[in-house]
């Protein structure tokens, strides 16, 4: 049997109709309940869903007493007097935290705004009620600033607070001062920009007020010339007749504990750290006693004096391409003194000028006057190749510094090649200072 409309009887359709309205009419009644907590029965419907209309900070408030409002110093306001401002003990916590030890830490009201464990509404609140002492005060902490012409080299800690250090940047000032290994700490007013525990501020205030007085020469005393004996000279005698303390103390140290160090006067030319040309003008006043023992005063293979051979002619030695060997054919120079003049052409890849030898370390310029007039120029053999040559090649010659061939690098790989030396204003570290000496080493291939 089918049914016109549908495979339910009607009865059943209109079953399921009324169903459906009755239901729907239940849950419009219950959102109703839900929504409108204003009669007893609602709300207690609403209570038994576990529905709460308040926020969790609104009821933490509420369990707290009504803040109170009085002024007070966030510099030794206690815990027990925050709470009752309506702060938590975990922000009070927080507050005394912050402060630490400090008499000082706020500065000013506004600087409550630093703790982080306070809400916008609560910094609100209490800034206007906060009144911070005068001993906090930033302004009024330190001594009036002064300001009078002082030498940085003798001024004294309680000058410097006059001019506006603090206690403890006068004694950086001082200890700084008392480190200085060659004379003076400062030869010029703008070294005290040197001092790091200064602001900027005050360095311009103190090197603008420091005054420098000139440095006093010392008078350097006459060589004297008197008959001495190499082996028992006391460094003290051997600087009267013109050599520097240091040099005094080499030969005392060269010398050692033996009995007998030099046999005959030209020994003393074996000391390579005396000056040269003194070592031959004092020659001739050396007196060297006789020794009372059979033995030899050194070893002959190590102590026992080979002559030189015959300088080359003037201007005849080629600097760029004579080895050890042949730089101590030259008077005054010796295997270390050679060693040292061809390592330092070597880092450079050749002399450009005579001049340069001079630069050798070590190399006395009394030594360099009396062998220059048998040098001769000589070719540069390593050039650097500008627009090839790597970093860590560039930064090896004694004359880049590692800033310019990270400059050289860097603008290279910008810009592209160096065509000529013209290109070389593309640097900011050649100058017309550096140029000069860079520019013979620079190849554009």
């Amino acid at each position: 049997m089918t049914y016109r409309y549908g495979a339910y009887p009607r009865a059943q359709r209109m079953g399921l109709v009324v169903f459906i309205a009755g239901l729907i009419i239940l849950c419009l009644s219950a959102d109703r309940i839900m929504y409108a907590p204003d009669k007893p029965s609602e709300r207690i419907l609403a209570e038994g869903l576990n529905l709460r209309t308040t926020t969790k900070a609104e009821e933490r408030r509420s369990f707290r007493p009504p803040p109170k409002a009085f002024t007070f110093d966030p510099n030794t306001v206690s815990a027990a007097e925050l709470q009752e401002l309506g702060l938590s003990s975990k922000q009070a916590a927080g507050w005394l935290k912050f402060r630490g030890t400090r008499t000082n830490a706020f500065r000013r009201a506004e600087d409550i705004g630093k703790l982080y464990v306070l809400s916008d509404d609560d910094k609100a609140r209490l800034i206007p009620l906060a009144r911070v002492s005068v001993a906090g005060a930033k302004n009024t902490a330190r001594r009036q600033v002064q300001g009078f012409a002082f030498d940085p080299n003798t001024v004294s800690a309680q000058d410097l607070e006059r001019l506006g250090l603090s206690p403890k940047q006068a004694a950086a000032f001082i200890g700084y001062r008392s480190k200085a290994k060659y004379g003076r700490a400062f030869r010029k007013p703008e070294d005290i920009r040197r001092i790091r525990t200064m602001s900027d501020d005050q360095k311009d205030h103190l090197v603008a007020l420091a005054t420098i007085p000139p440095e006093e020469e010392k008078a350097k005393a006459p060589a004297q010339r008197f008959t001495f004996d190499p082996n028992t000279i006391t460094k003290d005698s051997f600087q009267l007749l013109g050599f520097p303390e240091w040099q005094a103390k080499s030969l005392v140290r060269y010398r050692g504990d033996r009995a007998t160090t030099f046999r005959r006067a030209t020994d003393l030319r074996r000391v390579g750290a005396l000056d040269s040309v003194l070592v031959e003008s004092i020659l001739d006043l050396v007196r060297i006693a006789p020794s009372t023992s059979p033995a030899p005063a050194a070893a002959p293979k190590t102590y026992a004096y080979k002559p030189k051979t015959p300088p080359p002619p003037p201007a005849s030695f080629d600097i760029n391409s004579s080895d050890t060997t042949a730089w101590q054919s030259l008077p005054g120079i010796g295997s270390y003194r050679a060693k040292r003049i061809v390592r330092f052409r070597d880092a450079m890849g050749g002399f450009s000028s005579v001049s340069q030898v001079a630069e050798t370390r070590g190399l006395p310029d009394s030594t360099f006057q009396l062998i220059e007039q048998y040098l001769a120029p000589g070719k540069i053999y390593r050039p650097l190749v500008i627009n090839r040559a790597t970093y860590e090649e560039l930064k090896k010659h004694p004359y880049i510094s590692r800033n310019l061939a990270n400059s050289i690098v860097k603008n290279r790989e910008k810009f592209g090649r160096f065509n000529g030396p013209e290109d070389l204003s593309r640097l900011r570290l050649i100058n017309d200072e550096n140029k000069p000496r860079i520019l013979p080493y620079l190849s554009f291939e």
